[in-house]
């Protein structure tokens, strides 16, 4: 789980400096009548808004990573107690 801390942490900082880049390049576009700035900030704008949609994609794919992985794993639990058991692989005939 510390990894998903981590990408939370990294994606929340992406999401941060994109937005408030944005709206202070919007900001400052509006102020000197700099309209290509205003542009930029409305693409840097779009952009953290891009990073938010990626990370929501980004959980749910590590959630049904994290599903088929517990399935796997119980999957091979069973298997491990089925070959344990007394007579396993056995038929029950003698040779």
């Amino acid at each position: 789980m510390k990894r998903r801390r981590r990408g939370r942490f990294l994606f929340g900082i992406a999401f941060v400096v994109l937005l408030a880049d944005g709206v202070a390049a919007i900001w400052l576009g509006q102020v000197g009548a700099r309209w290509p700035l205003v542009a930029l900030g409305a693409i840097l704008v779009a952009a953290a808004f891009g990073v938010a949609v990626f990370y929501r994609r980004w959980q749910v794919a590590l959630d049904e990573v994290d599903a088929a992985r517990r399935a796997l794993r119980a999957e091979v639990e069973a298997l491990k107690r089925v070959l344990h058991e007394p007579g396993a692989g056995s038929d029950g005939s003698e040779r």
